[in-house]
């Protein structure tokens, strides 16, 4: 399985990013072999659509689950469409963290409200 965290930084060692669509990187784990690997996002700067362009780049990385602060409901729907796990991520901790507690199954799965 892979998995995408938002980061400040392009390492495990960075801090997780509030925001899906406007993260600087994606840290990209692949939970079988342990190796990552830094996605740089380039729709961060983006005036519209950055969290379904990143939701798209994350589909063609062969990401199954995602780690992040808030996700808008755009991005949300894109992920959830294409079958994504989505975890939120507490604010202040580092990439490593953030794929420890999911491994320990201590994140909450995101939802969102429908009215």
């Amino acid at each position: 399985m892979k998995i995408a965290i938002s980061a400040c930084g392009d390492t495990l060692s960075a801090k997780t990013h509030a925001l899906f669509g406007r993260c600087d990187y994606f840290v990209i784990v692949d939970t079988e072999t342990g190796e990552s690997t830094a996605l740089k996002n380039k729709s961060a700067e983006a005036s519209t659509g950055a969290g379904p362009a990143c939701a798209q780049e994350l589909f063609n990385a062969g990401v199954t689950t995602v780690v992040s602060g808030k996700i808008g409901p755009n991005a949300y729907e894109a992920l959830k469409a294409a079958g994504a796990g989505i975890f939120l991520a507490p604010p202040g901790i580092t990439v490593q963290e953030a794929l420890d507690r999911f491994k320990a199954g201590s994140l909450s799965e995101m939802q969102i409200q429908r009215f």
